[in-house]
């Protein structure tokens, strides 16, 4: 049984909503009566998401300063006001040594992962400042501490997510805004087993094994259910002096 935090009626804008870390939370959300506002740019998925779920769908790509603009405005427009936000909208790119991959390989992945998340930050912190409170939580990964040889853009990306969430909670901590950070390790989602077939086309079910036995709790991927405990844990009141801090959800992996 999902533990309640009491966020019913409150505004809550998911970017990344249609699968993954995106769809559990906004499925924790709507289990807790919050006020939805589901962003992605699959408008099957995130239309299938909205049916299931409620709430406002808006499709955009959060790679674009118009349409991140647009869905901030969209929750405004229907409800008056932002109390939580989830930053969450992310890809993995190609992998590849740094020598093989192209510039446009690495702007594709920060315009979403980097651009997108400052993008988000700004638009929904100038909806929240004069209201004077607010929670935001920014999905970085556990990659945002580490490196990884033929992942160069995803790190940079996600190294970048910490940053800002730094940045931006000093920033907000005046206004009663709080500004955090989730950072996964091995999730099983649908990026976990692109990124296994990337590595290994042959074998990614191969892949998948020796990855979960390298996680010292338990053996195995997380769950994108798990993340999203973390995630309602932050955006709660029961978090209250907790801001500007990455928060790890890996099994013990970057333990040692």
């Amino acid at each position: 049984m999902s533990v309640k935090y009491g966020l019913d009626g409150q505004v809550a804008v998911v970017t990344g909503a249609a699968n993954g870390f995106g769809l559990a939370v906004a499925t924790r959300l709507a289990d807790e009566s919050a006020k939805l506002v589901l962003v992605d740019r699959d408008e099957q998925a995130l239309k299938a998401a909205a049916e299931k779920l409620g709430g406002l769908a808006v499709v955009a790509d959060v790679s674009q300063e118009s349409e991140v603009d647009g869905y901030v405005a969209a929750a405004v427009e229907a409800h008056g006001r932002i109390d939580l936000f989830f930053n969450n909208a992310g890809i993995e790119g190609r992998m590849a040594p740094m020598t093989e991959l192209s510039v446009a390989d690495f702007d594709r992945v920060w315009a979403v992962n980097a651009r997108g998340v400052f993008m988000g930050l700004r638009a929904v912190l100038k909806v929240m400042k004069p209201q004077g409170s607010g929670v935001i939580v920014n999905t970085a990964s556990m990659a945002a501490i580490k490196g990884a040889a033929t992942f160069s853009p995803y790190i940079a990306s996600k190294h970048a997510v910490l940053g800002l969430t730094k940045s931006a909670a000093l920033e907000a901590a005046p206004y009663g805004i709080r500004v955090n950070c989730v950072a996964p390790g091995h999730i099983d989602t649908r990026m976990a087993r692109d990124l296994t077939a990337q590595i290994d086309p042959a074998d990614p079910d191969g892949v998948f094994r020796a990855v979960s036995e390298s996680v010292p709790y338990g053996k195995r991927y997380g769950t994108a259910a798990e993340v999203a405990n973390l995630v309602m844990w932050l955006l709660s009141d029961e978090s209250e002096y907790v801001s500007g801090a990455l928060h790890l959800i890996d099994g013990g992996l970057n333990a040692g």
